[in-house]
C-alpha cells in the first residue's frame, strides 16, 4: 500500500482484454508495429507506427482468456449436447426477475426445469427404448419376429427369459446416464478454481439486498451486481441429485409397466403396487423441486434438499423394480400378444411430449405476463421477450432428432437385408421422422420468400447514388448500404427467423400427430389408407434425412478434432452459448466465465489496492467488452473513479441486453456511469460500434457511444466522397464489419484521450504520516497534588 514514500506520478495501466478468435488475441498480445495505409486484405501498402508523443506512457497488460473457449479435441462432443446447452440458455432468457415478477418468474423457471428434465428422460428413454424394447421385447420374441438371427444381441435376447433380459437390458440406460453425470464435472474442475471474492453468507446477503431494492417502485433487479454472482450460483443447488434421479426413476418405470400391468391383469399384485406408487411420489417430488425450495425457512424439511438420500432412495427404488421385472413365474409370450411394443414404451413418449408442451404454454404465459406490466422495456427485448420459449421448442425438436436418428439405427441394424423393418418405434419418434424433412423444406422455401421480400422492400432504404459517380462507386455505395441494413436489422431478422421456425415445428408435430390418429381407422377407409402411406413415406424419407444429419454431426466433430483452426472457429459458437453458468440441466458445458469475471475483478482490485497513484484503461474488445462489464459491475463500487472502459464492437447491449434483459438491464449498464454519488461511477466509458457490425451496437447511454463510419477513408471519415477511391488509395476501402477495430488509426486518438483523462485526474492526497509512538513518556511537570493524574490521596 502507499505509505507517502511513493512520488505522486500518477501510474497509468491498461488492461486489454481481447476478444474471441486468433487474429484479435495475436493483435492484442503482440502489437503490430506496422499499418495498412492503402489497399485490403488481398494486397496492400503497410507503413511504421508512429508514436505519440503527448501521449501519457502506460503500462500494458493483456488478458488471454481465449483458450477457455477453444479447448482441446474431446470438447468437440459436446456438439451432442446441444439440447442441454440450448435449454440452460432458456432459463436466462427470462424477461423479469422476481420479486416484482414473483408468480411469473416461478412459473417460467418450472417451465424451463421442467423442460430440462424432459431432456433427461429422452436421454435415457431413448437407449431403453433400443435395448429393453427393440431388442428384447420385440426381437426377443423368436416365434413371430423378423429380427436378424445372427444378430449376437437378438442371440442373446432369445436365450434368456424375458424378465430377466429387460433387468439386464434396463443397466444400458443405466450407463449412459452415470457416463453423462461424470462428464458433467462443474466449472472448478473445467476452469480451474478461482480464489473466492466474497463469503458464501455475504454473497446471500448481497441477494437479499438486491431483491429489496427492487420492491420500491420503478426499480428492477440488478442480479448481476450482486457481488459473488458468479462464484455461488444457487440456482443450480439440487439440479445434479434432480436430474439423476429422474434418470432413475424412466429406467424403473420402463421396468414396472410391463411386469405391473402383467400382474393386473391376472389377479393384481400389492408388491407391484406398492412400487409404482413408490416410484410416482418420489417423480412427483422430483418435478416439483426447484429454487424456490431452498429460499424458505423451512428448507431443510424439504426431502430433496437432502441430495445423498435422494439419490439414494431413487437408487433402492430402480433396484427393487429391476428385482421385480426379474421374476421367472410370468408368460411373456402372452403378453406379446396383446402389445407388439414394450408396454408403457409408447405412452412414455406421449408424456414427454405432452410436459414439454406444457412447459412451453408455461414459460409463454409467464412471459406475457411480465412484457404486459412493461410494455416499452417489451419493445427492447428480443421477440417483447418470447425468445425464451422459441429456443425451448428448438431445443427440443433437436433432442427428438437425436432420438428418432439413434432409433431408426437401432432399427436398421436390428432389420436383416432387404427386409422391412423388423421392430417397431413409439409415435412420436415416427411423427418427428416424418416432421423434420417437411421442417426442411417448408423452412427453406419460407427462409428464401423471406429474403427475397427483405430485399425488395428495403431497396428504396439504400443510398442513391450521386450523378458523378461511376458506375464502380454505386456498386460500392449499395454495398454499404446493404451491409448497413443488415448490420442494423440483421439479429431482428434472425429472432424472426427462429420464431418462424419454432412456429412450423410445432404446427408440423400436431398436424402429424392428428394424422396418425386419423391413420388408425377414426375416419373412412380411403382416408386412412392414404394417411398412412404418406406418413410412411415421410418416415422412411426422414429417415434417410436424420442418417445424413448424423453423417454431418459426425464429419463435424471429426473437423473440430483434427483441425485446430475449426476447433478455433468452434469458440465463438462456445463462447456465446457457454456465458451461463447452469441452470437447467447439468449436462450443459460449464460456463467459462466463473473463471474468466473473477480473474479481472481480482486484478483490478489488486492493481488498485495495491498503489494508490494506479489508474487503469480497460480496453476490451468484442466478448471481451462483456467479461470486462461484468467484472465492473463485480469489484468494490469506490474503485471505479479511478477506472476508463474502452470497449469496441460489444454485443453487451445488442446481443445480451436484448436475448437476456432479466440480467443485463439498462438500469445496470447506466449505473456504471450516470447516478447521485460520482465516487461510484467510472471516471469515462467510451463505446465504439460501426453501423456494418451485426454483433455489435450503441450501448444507449448519453456520452457513452461513438459509431465509426465503414468503408471509408479513416483518417477522414466524415467527407462527402470519403468512399471514392484515390490515387492514395486506389481500391475501395474494405468493410471491416467487426473486425479491426484495435487496426483502425482512429482508435488512437480515442486511446490517447483516455489516459489523459486518467493522467490528469491525479492521484488522492496523500494520507498523513504516521510518526510512531515514543517508547518513553516524554518529561513534563509533575501532577498537582489531589489531581485525577496525581498520586493516590487516601
Amino acid at each position: 500500500m502507499d505509505n507517502g514514500s511513493q512520488g505522486r506520478q500518477t501510474r497509468l495501466i491498461e488492461l486489454v482484454v481481447p476478444g474471441i478468435g486468433p487474429v484479435d488475441r495475436t493483435e492484442a498480445l503482440e502489437p503490430p508495429s506496422v499499418r495498412r495505409v492503402s489497399g485490403d486484405e488481398g494486397a496492400g501498402w503497410y507503413a511504421a507506427v508512429e508514436s505519440d508523443e503527448s501521449e501519457p506512457p502506460a503500462e500494458r497488460q493483456v488478458y488471454d482468456w481465449n483458450r477457455l473457449t477453444i479447448g482441446g479435441a474431446g470438447r468437440a462432443m459436446w456438439l451432442c449436447l446441444l439440447p442441454f446447452l440450448l435449454i440452460n440458455l432458456v432459463t436466462w432468457m427470462q424477461p423479469g426477475l422476481p420479486p416484482r415478477n414473483r408468480l411469473s418468474g416461478a412459473l417460467y423457471d418450472f417451465g424451463a426445469r421442467l423442460l430440462g428434465l424432459s431432456l433427461t428422460v429422452m436421454l435415457v428413454g431413448v437407449f431403453g427404448q433400443a435395448a429393453m424394447d427393440q431388442v428384447v421385447w420385440q426381437c426377443g420374441a423368436a416365434a413371430r419376429s423378423p429380427c436378424g438371427a445372427r444378430n449376437p444381441l437378438v442371440e442373446a435376447a432369445r436365450d434368456m427369459g424375458t424378465g430377466l433380459g429387460l433387468t439386464l437390458a434396463a443397466v444400458v440406460p443405466l450407463l449412459v446416464g452415470a457416463v453423462m453425470a461424470f462428464s458433467a464435472r462443474d466449472a472448478k474442475k473445467e476452469y480451474r478454481p478461482v480464489l473466492k471474492t466474497v463469503e458464501f453468507e455475504a454473497q446471500r446477503r448481497f441477494e437479499d439486498e438486491d431483491r429489496l431494492r427492487a420492491r420500491e417502485p420503478g426499480t428492477v433487479r440488478r442480479p448481476l451486481e450482486a457481488r459473488g454472482f458468479w462464484e455461488y450460483n444457487w440456482r443450480a443447488e439440487g439440479l445434479a441429485a434432480q436430474h439423476l434421479c429422474t434418470g432413475l426413476l424412466t429406467v424403473a418405470m420402463l421396468l414396472i409397466v410391463p411386469s405391473f400391468q402383467y400382474d393386473t391383469r391376472r389377479g393384481g399384485t400389492t408388491v407391484g403396487l406398492v412400487l409404482f406408487v413408490l416410484i410416482l411420489v418420489p417423480a412427483a417430488l422430483v418435478v416439483a423441486d426447484g429454487p424456490w425450495f431452498r429460499q424458505v425457512a423451512w428448507h431443510r424439511r424439504w426431502p430433496l434438499d437432502h441430495q445423498r438420500t435422494t439419490v439414494a432412495v431413487c437408487l433402492t427404488v430402480t433396484a427393487c423394480a429391476m428385482l421385480y421385472g426379474a421374476l421367472p413365474d410370468r408368460d411373456w409370450r402372452a403378453a406379446r400378444g396383446e402389445s407388439w411394443m414394450l408396454p408403457g414404451m409408447g405412452e412414455e413418449a406421449n408424456d414427454v411430449v405432452i410436459a414439454q408442451g406444457l412447459g412451453v404454454l408455461l414459460m409463454i404465459v409467464a412471459c406475457l405476463v411480465m412484457c404486459f406490466r412493461d410494455l416499452d422495456r417489451a419493445k427492447k427485448m428480443s421477440l417483447y421477450g418470447l425468445l425464451g420459449p422459441v429456443v425451448a421448442v428448438l431445443a427440443c425438436f433437436i433432442g427428438w432428432l437425436y432420438t428418432a436418428a439413434f432409433s431408426l439405427w437401432a432399427q436398421g441394424w436390428l432389420t436383416p437385408d432387404g427386409h422391412a423393418y423388423a421392430t417397431q418405434l413409439p409415435r412420436a419418434v415416427r411423427v418427428i421422422a416424418a416432421a423434420f424433412p417437411l421442417v426442411v423444406a417448408l423452412g427453406g422455401l419460407a427462409a428464401g420468400a423471406n429474403a427475397l421480400w427483405k430485399v425488395w422492400k428495403r431497396r428504396q432504404q439504400a443510398t442513391s447514388a450521386h450523378p458523378w459517380e461511376a458506375d464502380e462507386d454505386r456498386k460500392h455505395r449499395r454495398e454499404i448500404s446493404w451491409t448497413e441494413i443488415a448490420g442494423r436489422d440483421g439479429l431482428d431478422w434472425y429472432d424472426q427467423g427462429l420464431a418462424a421456425l419454432a412456429s412450423l415445428i410445432v404446427a408440423l408435430v400436431l398436424t402429424l400427430y392428428l394424422a396418425n390418429w386419423a391413420g388408425d381407422g377414426t375416419l373412412q377407409t380411403n382416408v386412412h389408407r392414404t394417411t398412412a402411406d404418406v406418413l410412411k413415406q415421410l418416415t422412411t424419407f426422414g429417415a434417410l434425412t436424420l442418417v445424413a444429419l448424423v453423417a454431418v454431426a459426425l464429419i463435424t466433430v471429426r473437423a473440430v478434432v483434427l483441425r485446430p483452426e475449426t476447433r478455433r472457429n468452434t469458440g465463438i459458437a462456445w463462447a456465446f452459448g457457454v456465458f451461463w453458468p447452469r441452470a437447467a440441466h447439468p449436462f450443459a458445458p460449464a460456463a467459462w466465465t466463473v473463471r474468466t469475471v473473477l480473474e479481472l475483478v481480482h486484478r483490478v482490485e489488486h492493481l488498485l489496492d495495491s498503489d494508490r497513484r494506479t489508474r487503469i484503461l480497460l480496453h476490451a474488445q468484442s466478448m471481451g467488452s462483456v467479461i470486462a462489464v461484468a467484472a465492473l459491475w463485480q469489484i468494490r463500487a469506490e474503485l471505479r473513479p479511478r477506472i476508463a472502459l474502452l470497449t469496441t464492437g460489444s454485443p453487451i447491449r445488442a446481443v445480451f441486453g436484448r436475448h437476456y434483459p432479466g440480467y443485463v438491464t439498462v438500469e445496470s449498464l447506466a449505473g456504471l456511469v450516470h447516478g447521485d454519488d460520482p465516487a461510484r461511477l467510472l471516471g469515462r466509458w467510451v463505446n465504439i460500434h460501426r453501423e456494418t457490425d451485426l454483433l455489435a451496437g450503441p450501448i444507449g447511454i448519453p456520452g457513452v457511444d461513438e459509431k465509426w463510419d465503414d468503408g471509408v477513408d479513416p483518417m477522414d471519415p466524415d467527407a462527402e466522397r470519403s468512399h471514392a477511391r484515390t490515387r492514395a488509395q486506389p481500391v475501395f476501402w474494405p468493410l471491416e464489419r467487426h473486425n479491426g477495430y484495435r487496426r483502425d488509426p482512429r482508435i488512437a486518438e480515442v486511446r490517447s484521450t483516455l489516459l489523459r483523462t486518467l493522467a490528469e485526474s491525479g492521484p488522492p492526497p496523500s494520507p498523513a504520516p504516521l510518526l510512531p509512538p515514543p517508547r518513553r513518556p516524554a518529561p513534563g511537570p509533575a501532577p498537582a497534588p489531589g489531581s485525577p493524574d496525581g498520586g493516590a490521596s487516601g
